[in-house]
């Protein structure tokens, strides 16, 4: 009865984590569509299972004899939300379809095999035997991809690697996850084909329905793990069309405990001044060019916007997330992005978009251009035109 219970309760919230991701975090929608569909596959499982069985009614036995083998369409789709969230593309690429065709090739067999067209003696065995070459596979493929391209990501800007710390974390929790539930599945089937009892991996499923449970409420919980990689440089876009709601380097806490003398007399001085000053700091970066020099200093900002050079100071120590030194970075690269899509890289070359943004060498461009964006220039220029090209 409980774990019945259990079973039907993950997916309901299934179904809840679902309508959150579906609703209300479409920035990084792409990826998590392959999200919808492990989940939607999985609660829907869960809860006609859970909420059948705690009727013990039969009708559960003969729908998952028709559908049970949808279940391994889970197995490449999480997979694919890896892939995409690296690359972060915004158009359904058509290369991920091949992805699909062993599981239609599987449960077209099936098919023919449940309507008696051919007959195969120990079919048990050889669906087995594959399910679980197939679900390691794909597992090592997922640990090659995320151990390259996220776990072991660096980078040089505060807020970045923050933001990068963030989907490192998250993406060890789903991975394991999946390698949970995985080991789960293939250790129940190989019990139940050799005890003669086989009900399509259903037994044992409370188990599994306790780790989707904790998977859902740490989606509920901390939704921003959504979003993925480009939310920084797409939230800095919202801002410069004049979205204040948008996501801040600036901290606005009043109550910063400060121990230098001079500061504390400055605070008092400007407390009234400090949400003014981080408003037209970025303003002023992201609606000019200014940053493209290369010389550019907070002196250069002070005499700009007509404000004292200790304030600048202050606001920054105080109030940023970031150092000046990052903030320049993150501006000059935001800056880059838009010449990009200009098409500005039609008749000039990497290098040159790299000193007219301001940067001294290509090497320090492209280190921070990987780290604000997660992809090389060259990677972020194929992916655009791609896009385009979609369009």
């Amino acid at each position: 009865m409980i774990e019945n219970l259990i079973v039907a309760f993950s997916g309901l919230m299934g179904f809840l984590t679902i309508f959150i991701i579906l609703v209300r975090y479409q920035t990084n929608r792409i990826t998590n569509i392959y999200l919808v569909i492990i989940y939607s596959i999985v609660s829907t499982r869960m809860l006609l299972i859970g909420a059948f069985n705690l009727e013990n009614n039969d009708f559960i036995t003969s729908l998952l004899d028709k559908y049970n083998n949808l279940l391994i369409v889970v197995i490449p789709c999480s997979y694919l939300y890896f892939l995409n969230l690296v690359k972060d593309r915004k158009m359904m690429d058509l290369d991920n379809v091949k992805h699909f065709i062993i599981p239609l090739l599987f449960n077209g067999i099936d098919f023919v095999l449940d309507k008696k067209y051919i007959d195969i003696m120990r079919s048990d065995f050889y669906y087995y035997t594959f399910f679980t070459l197939y679900t390691i596979t794909y597992l090592a493929l997922n640990f090659n991809l995320l151990n390259k391209n996220i776990w072991n990501r660096k980078g040089d800007i505060g807020i970045v690697v923050k933001q990068n710390q963030l989907i490192k974390k998250w993406s060890i929790f789903l991975f394991s996850m999946f390698v949970i539930n995985a080991i789960r599945i293939i250790i129940v089937l190989y019990w139940e084909i050799n005890n003669d009892n086989y009900s399509f991996g259903a037994s044992f499923l409370w188990i599994s329905g306790l780790f989707w449970l904790v998977l859902y409420f740490k989606i509920i919980i901390s939704p921003e793990i959504l979003y993925g990689f480009t939310y920084l440089n797409t939230a800095i876009s919202e801002k410069k069309k004049g979205d204040k709601t948008t996501i801040s380097f600036w901290n606005t806490n009043s109550n910063i405990v400060i121990a230098n003398i001079q500061d504390k007399q400055l605070k008092a001085k400007i407390k009234d001044s400090i949400s003014n000053y981080m408003e037209l700091v970025d303003q002023f970066s992201f609606h000019n060019n200014f940053y493209r020099s290369m010389g550019f200093s907070i002196t250069d900002l002070s005499n700009k916007l007509n404000i004292p050079k200790s304030h600048l100071h202050y606001i920054f120590k105080y109030h940023s997330k970031i150092s000046f030194s990052e903030y320049k970075k993150i501006v000059r690269i935001h800056d880059s992005l838009a010449l990009i899509s200009e098409g500005y890289l039609a008749t000039n070359t990497f290098d040159s978009l790299a000193k007219e943004v301001g940067f001294k060498s290509y090497n320090t461009f492209f280190v921070s251009f990987k780290d604000f964006t997660g992809v090389t220039p060259h990677e972020y220029l194929i992916n655009l035109l791609k896009n385009k090209g979609a369009n």
